[in-house]
C-alpha cells in the first residue's frame, strides 16, 4: 500500500496538514521582518532629514528656506550660489536685497560657456563675469532672473518655469 500524501499525514501533534514552525524558521521569519522593518524606518528618517525646508513643490518650483535664516545668512557671507536645484544645470545664484526682495538668476550670462560662472566681489557688490569681465550689480541686472517670493509661512520660493529678462 502506497504511503498517504504529505499533506494528509498525521504530525507528531495530531494536526494532518498543517506545517510546523521550527524554532530555526520563527528565527529566520523574525530576522527577515526586523531587517524590513528597518529598512522602512531608515527611508522614513532619510525623508524627514532629507526633506527640511529645501524641497520641490510640484515640478518647478522650489522651496529654499526659510527667509529670515537665509537673509541672515546671505547678510554675513553674500549671496547664495545653488547648482541647479531641479537638476537640469541652471545653477543660480540667491541674493536677498532687503526687506521681502529676493532675486534669483541664472549663475551664467546669456550665451556663455558653463565654465563662465558669474562671481560675486562682496567688496565692490557686483557679480563679475571672469570670461568677459563684465559687471553686473547685486540685483543680478542682466543676467537671466527666476520669480522669487516669500510664501504665507515665511519661507523663500523660487520658480523656476522660465526666467525672466
Amino acid at each position: 500500500m502506497p504511503s498517504p500524501p504529505l499533506s494528509s499525514r498525521p504530525s507528531p501533534s495530531g494536526h494532518a496538514g498543517r506545517p510546523r514552525i521550527t524554532s530555526g524558521s520563527a528565527a529566520i521569519l523574525v530576522a527577515v521582518a526586523g531587517v524590513v522593518a528597518g529598512f522602512l524606518l531608515f527611508l522614513g528618517v532619510m525623508n524627514v532629514l532629507g526633506s527640511g525646508d529645501t524641497r520641490s513643490q510640484g515640478t518647478e518650483r522650489f522651496v529654499l528656506g526659510q527667509a529670515d535664516s537665509l537673509a541672515d545668512t546671505v547678510a554675513r557671507r553674500g549671496p547664495l550660489l545653488l547648482p541647479d536645484p531641479l537638476g537640469r544645470g541652471r545653477d543660480v545664484w540667491v541674493q536677498h536685497l532687503g526687506g521681502s526682495d529676493w532675486r534669483t538668476f541664472d549663475a551664467h550670462p546669456p550665451g556663455a560657456p558653463a565654465r563662465c560662472v558669474v562671481t560675486w566681489e562682496a567688496g565692490r557688490r557686483v557679480f563679475v563675469d571672469p570670461c568677459s569681465g563684465r559687471e553686473h550689480p547685486a540685483d543680478g541686472s542682466g543676467l537671466a532672473g527666476f520669480p522669487t517670493e516669500v510664501d504665507e509661512d515665511g519661507r523663500v520660493v523660487i520658480d523656476l518655469r522660465s526666467p525672466v529678462a
